[in-house]
């Protein structure tokens, strides 16, 4: 009897029923490439035109995320999840294959229904909401990677680099104020542009102002903007101020420590409400932005000194995040040299490489610029270099580690061997120290006691300074 009712339906008949269901159905090729989609699935994504399309181009535009399809085929069994579509839509999706005579994919056929259908505002959705989340961050990393946006802070692979990395994933998509604090170069900057990127904000704008490179008298009308006429020498048409231009996106707040004081109050009232005036105006603008901030500096001591407004400080400081200095995240120092070479070669359209000897060197170096030093320094020597191979002697003669080791060596000669060996164990205590901040630690490191090491100190006429051993 079933075979007699199934020979009563031709193609046009099936498709007419298909299109009759309220839930979107579609039909891919092995490749991900769409074949067919009933009339449900077309309104459901409101693009037009959807024959032809590759499911996982569409992923990658985020049209919707993620692919079914594209699970289906990596993992070649039935899947059931939720999606999300560009127009904000949820959906549980499930997607099967129909095999060839093989046994492989032929066919990958899908079927949507909105999740408040599904699930019915069950004690599911939450969990549903959470995967949804993981998968849009998941797509968002993707994409960076894609699209090589990785920034140099990531290219490590230490402890604190990984942490971080991970702490940056489970903020991105909060909309509280985020303090970074770290010394100069240390990419805080990097570091913002990544939150920003993985979250939901990330096709939104990204602004960044440095409050201290901006003249006192001129960041107010910067970041609030002013109207027409608001004062001398003014724009005729105003101007609109980077608050406004960052609206639904991520206003970066760089050297924060530097904002002056008499604005911080104005400053405090957008983080507590987004709202803001602009010179010359008695209407109350709001934005939607999500703030973050940097410093370099203690910003309790100038809370101390009374540069700083307290409140302002404790409005900031609600999730912040040290970045450590390179110096102490040494196991990222030789995969960054490699990034930087690469991609400076890539720049000037070279091919050097770093001997082992340069990269004992360099991994050795304190590198109080951090970053920064590092990225500057691997710029020069593939511009001034020029051998394959860039080595010691390619060092510029400014570079502190070069000045230290030639002054060794070219006064080798006029030493006796005690004196020498004494410069050299100097020179090791010193950097040791500088590396650790701590006699017990320099002790353990270099096999020897605590007591020897306050003896080398006074001997050596160096003293501690602000963390760093100095000479008298």
């Amino acid at each position: 009897m079933t075979a007699e009712v199934l020979q009563q339906f031709d193609g046009q008949l099936l498709i007419k029923i298909l299109n009759t269901l309220k839930d979107p159905i579609w039909i891919n090729d092995k490749n991900g490439n769409v074949l067919w989609v009933n009339q449900a699935a077309v309104e459901t994504l409101s693009i037009g035109e959807l024959i032809g399309y590759n499911v996982f181009e569409m992923e990658k535009q985020g049209i919707f995320s993620p692919s079914i399809s594209r699970l289906v085929i990596e993992q070649k069994r039935f899947i059931s999840t939720a999606q999300i579509t560009k127009n904000h839509g949820r959906l549980l999706v499930s997607g099967d294959y129909i095999p060839d005579e093989n046994g492989d994919i032929k066919y990958l056929v899908t079927h949507a229904r909105q999740l408040s259908q599904a699930i019915n505002q069950s004690s599911e959705l939450e969990k549903i909401e959470s995967i949804l989340q993981l998968y849009k961050q998941q797509i968002r990393e993707l994409i960076l990677q894609q699209n090589q946006q990785e920034e140099e802070f990531y290219v490590g692979k230490s402890k604190a680099a990984q942490s971080i990395s991970v702490w940056s994933q489970k903020v991105a998509d909060v909309e509280t104020t985020i303090l970074l604090t770290g010394e100069t170069g240390v990419g805080k900057t990097a570091f913002a542009y990544r939150i920003h990127q993985l979250s939901s904000r990330n096709n939104k704008p990204f602004i960044h102002l440095d409050c201290g490179a901006i003249p006192e008298s001129l960041i107010e009308s910067e970041l609030f903007g002013y109207k027409k006429g608001a004062f001398t020498g003014a724009n005729a048409n105003g101007k609109l101020g980077l608050i406004a231009a960052a609206d639904q996106g991520t206003l970066f707040l760089d050297e924060i420590g530097e904002f002056p004081l008499h604005l911080q109050s104005k400053l405090l009232q957008f983080l507590q409400n987004k709202t803001y005036r602009m010179i010359g105006d008695n209407q109350v603008q709001q934005a939607d932005v999500r703030i973050i901030a940097a410093t370099n500096v203690n910003l309790m001591e100038r809370v101390k000194e009374g540069t700083f407004r307290k409140d302002l400080f404790y409005r900031l400081n609600i999730l912040p995040m040290k970045i450590p200095p390179l110096r102490d995240r040494k196991e990222d120092i030789i995969p960054l040299l490699n990034f930087y070479l690469s991609k400076f070669n890539q720049k000037y359209n070279r091919g050097q490489t770093l001997t082992k000897n340069l990269m004992d060197t360099l991994y050795n170096y304190s590198w109080e610029g951090n970053i920064r030093e590092l990225e500057n320094l691997m710029e020069r020597l593939v511009i001034t270099s020029a051998g394959p191979k860039i080595d010691l002697e390619d060092l510029p003669s400014d570079f502190p580690l070069q000045q230290s080791q030639a002054m060794i060596l070219q006064n080798v000669e006029e030493m006796s061997l005690p004196i020498y060996l004494e410069q050299i164990e100097k020179n090791i205590l010193v950097k040791t120290y500088n590396e650790t901040n701590s006699t017990w630690k320099t002790a353990k490191k270099l096999g020897v006691s605590q007591s020897y090491i306050i003896r080398r100190l006074k001997k050596f006429n160096l003293r501690i300074s602000e963390k760093k051993l100095v000479e008298e």
